[in-house]
């Protein structure tokens, strides 16, 4: 069941997968994570629903998203404005707002569109919103998006404090190189589903990761990538990932059968210097011989001396 595992199942749009790995401690911050479209997109579909992933903390009670039209005047979406048209849709199991205009959107034109703060899960205080300004295209969206895959996998070991234990942990942290995508209504439109295939904990259901924004350009010339990190426990060994990009109205890519496997050590080891990769391991193990060469190099010249 290697490649149907990934394919089938992420073509299913991941609703069949087992829970995400990726949550966050209950006690993160319930901010809002990112936008789909992001700030700054342009070509946006006429037709395109509006989005915006959120912390797996934030919790959605009756807060209003507000779209702004080209002319400066406001429209609010939400529960109180279901009567109306406007309704905001919430899935908690990707942590994700959407609202879909009740007229299509004006071409070529600018909208800016309001997220709300959210309420944490188990706390009062509220996280952060964000508002995200794009101007639109000339055309609907009506092809589902294009994805070559993910195309390939390197990892770390990272230590850092658990903000609600206050200790230190370890996690690996695995940055994931995609494949091209295409949609016609442009990347920005895209929310990357990526799942783990393989590793301790997969049996025959990938594990599913939380929706993202596709990651934009960022001028630097480099690839597409993005990293999650996850527990010693769940990444150590023979570790696969796969993923597939739906656009704003929910359609799906292909690529959910190509896989990027890679094999990491478990800790403890020496961690000399930050290697990322299959071959990571024996990359720290080679500095480690190195500087006890030159150590031993060292202390003959000094009794030579």
């Amino acid at each position: 069941m290697r490649p149907a595992l990934a394919a089938v199942t992420l073509a299913l749009g991941v609703a069949a997968v087992a829970p995400s790995i990726a949550r966050a401690e209950s006690c993160v911050k319930p901010d809002l994570v990112d936008m789909v479209p992001p700030d700054g997109a342009t070509g946006v579909p006429l037709n395109a629903r509006l989005g915006a992933h959120y912390a797996p903390t934030a919790d959605y009670v009756d807060e209003d998203v507000v779209l702004i039209l080209p002319d400066g005047s406001q429209l609010p979406f939400g529960k109180q404005h279901e009567t109306d048209g406007r309704p905001a849709s919430w899935d908690p199991t990707e942590q994700l707002m959407q609202i879909a205009p009740v007229d299509p959107l004006l071409p070529n034109s600018s909208y800016k569109v309001r997220w709300p703060a959210l309420r944490g899960a188990n706390a009062v205080a509220r996280g952060l919103g964000d508002e995200a300004q794009f101007q639109t295209g000339a055309t609907d969206d009506l092809a589902p998006p294009s994805f070559a895959g993910v195309s390939g996998v390197t990892w770390d070991l990272d230590r850092s404090t658990d903000p609600c234990s206050d200790q230190q942990i370890e996690r690996y942290v695995f940055d994931i190189q995609l494949g091209a995508a295409s949609d016609d209504g442009g990347t920005s439109g895209l929310t990357l589903l990526l799942a783990q295939t393989k590793g301790p904990l997969v049996m025959d259901t990938p594990t599913r990761f939380a929706g993202r924004a596709w990651p934009q350009d960022d001028g630097s010339g480099a690839p597409p990538h993005v990293q999650v990190k996850v527990s010693t426990g769940v990444g150590a060994g023979d570790v696969c990932f796969a993923g597939v990009v739906r656009d704003t109205l929910g359609a799906l890519s292909a690529g959910g059968n190509v896989e990027a496997c890679v094999h990491t050590t478990t800790p403890p080891f020496f961690r000399g210097c930050s290697v990322t990769g299959g071959a990571g391991a024996r990359g720290e193990v080679l500095f480690a011989s190195l500087a006890l060469a030159a150590l031993l190099v060292r202390r003959r010249s000094g009794r030579g001396a």
